[in-house]
């Protein structure tokens, strides 16, 4: 057996030893993901399949009922085992548990696994009798089962009362205060309590004209949400490293009255040693947050899809969730050759695409998108949805439309600031570390908003004054 196949037999062993050790709450989450006959180890499959029927009639699914449900004792040798006893195959499955948050990842690596196997085998018995077309026609059918049989295990069906069930008890959780927000918190727990935080599934855009601060937010949700314990994959297609970098840094060591500018630590600029010391206490504490970075200059919604899984899998075998994956921004995604030139047509199949991959791949995506100059011929300069650029597909296929405006800049560049007004000063020092986020649209709540502080020179945003 060939490497890959080995790893894959160690992972069917650790799923099995996750499910041997708490039968009760792991055999009812694998059942929905994997068959039998999906292990490559046969003996792994029967075991499986053994735990699964065992559960379902209300049996014990633990080591001893596996072994009264292969008429066997403890001290039984059993097949397939190198000659270890049912007890030794038992305890030594157990000991190679698989974390509970790795589960679902390791899961669909091996259903993936037996998919990849199964096209492999189709395709050399197409080989093997039949005029060419007859061969094709043979492997497309199998071709055909193979996918049917992948989508009838993905367990995105299930019955209406288990969907509601499950809500009910996320419910009771929240009304006994034990559950918090349905989904990963933003860094500010009342935009949280506004919008539910980052439901998996859903797509949030956070839309602004230049100079709002749509990446300072996008950038401070996303290391804040991470300090909160919720797994974060940022995909910055515009900014690169070092851009990105000096960012991050600048908020996780913000200071009120003491912020270190973005530009300046870029640069290298004017840095004291308790500056630099700041900075170096900032990295630290990235370094130990589960946030992903990628520095992808253009890619496609089904790129991005790809590389959100590959992210889970990844913080998966640290013990980390994936929860929520920030992209910036919508003009740097690709859309297909199929609406080329007209960028409406495009925009809708990027967003499209997008909120497939949220429900696919059980995150929140947050989409960074710009809007258009019809909210700077508006009074206040506040947006609104028809503000939104290039499409209203944006609007209708967002859960959430969040608005990031700031006052101060336009009162800066008004003809009364800039001829000294003193009131028009005063109410630039009042508002200059305002931002606002409006929720313009939003599925789980209200449409209204609620102000934050920001440092735009700091890249900082928090919930009060620091």
């Amino acid at each position: 057996m060939d490497e890959t196949g080995n790893v894959i037999i160690e992972m069917e062993a650790a799923l099995i030893g996750a499910a041997l050790s708490a039968p009760a709450e792991i055999v009812p989450a694998l059942a929905p993901i994997l068959r039998p006959e999906f292990f490559l180890s046969e003996t792994h499959g029967s075991v499986f399949g053994a735990m699964v029927e065992r559960h379902a009639k209300g049996a014990p699914a633990n080591g001893h009922g596996l072994a009264s449900y292969f008429n066997a004792s403890w001290n039984t040798p059993i097949n397939g085992a190198g000659g270890r006893t049912v007890g030794q195959y038992i305890a030594g499955l157990m000991g190679m548990a698989v974390p509970v948050m790795q589960i679902r990842a390791y899961a669909e690596e091996v259903r993936s696994s037996w998919g990849i196997r199964a096209l492999a085998s189709a395709a050399g018995e197409a080989q093997q009798n039949g005029a060419p077309d007859e061969r094709l026609a043979a492997f497309f059918s199998r071709a055909d089962e193979i996918r049917a049989a992948l989508a009838d295990i993905t367990g995105t069906r299930e019955a209406a009362g288990d969907t509601a069930r499950a809500l009910l008890v996320k419910v009771n959780d929240r009304m006994q205060g034990k559950g918090g927000n349905i989904g990963a918190s933003t860094g500010f727990p009342r935009v949280d309590a506004l919008i539910g935080g980052y439901i998996p599934g859903q797509l949030v855009v956070v839309a602004g004209r230049p100079g709002m601060g749509k990446t300072t937010v996008a950038t401070s949700s996303a290391w804040q949400c991470a300090t909160n314990g919720h797994g974060v994959a940022f995909f910055s297609l515009e900014m690169g490293r070092d851009d990105m970098a000096a960012r991050l840094l600048a908020d996780v060591s913000f200071k009120r009255d003491a912020g270190i500018p973005y530009s300046a630590i870029k640069a290298g600029l004017i840095l004291t040693d308790a500056q630099f010391g700041r900075l170096c206490d900032a990295q630290s504490t990235l370094d130990a947050l589960p946030l992903d970075m990628d520095y992808a200059g253009r890619l496609s919604a089904p790129e991005i899809g790809a590389r959100i899984a590959a992210a889970r899998k990844r913080l998966a075998r640290k013990g980390q969730e994936l929860q929520v994956a920030f992209v910036d921004y919508l003009k740097m995604v690709s859309a297909s050759d199929r609406y080329r030139g007209n960028r409406v047509q495009e925009v809708g199949e990027i967003t499209a695409g997008l909120r497939e991959v949220a429900k696919r791949e059980g995150v929140c995506i947050v989409l960074l998108a710009q809007l258009n100059r019809g909210s700077e011929a508006t009074e206040d300069k506040r947006p609104q949805l028809q503000h939104l650029r290039d499409s209203g597909d944006i609007e209708a296929d967002a859960d959430v439309v969040l608005f990031a405006y700031r006052p101060a800049y336009y009162i800066r560049t008004s003809a009364k600031y800039l001829d000294g007004d003193p009131a028009a000063i005063d109410d630039y020092e009042r508002q200059k570390n305002a931002l606002e986020l409006i929720a313009a649209k939003n599925r789980n709540g209200a449409t209204m908003a609620e102000t934050l502080f920001v440092d735009i020179a700091s890249s900082a945003v928090r919930e009060v004054r620091p």
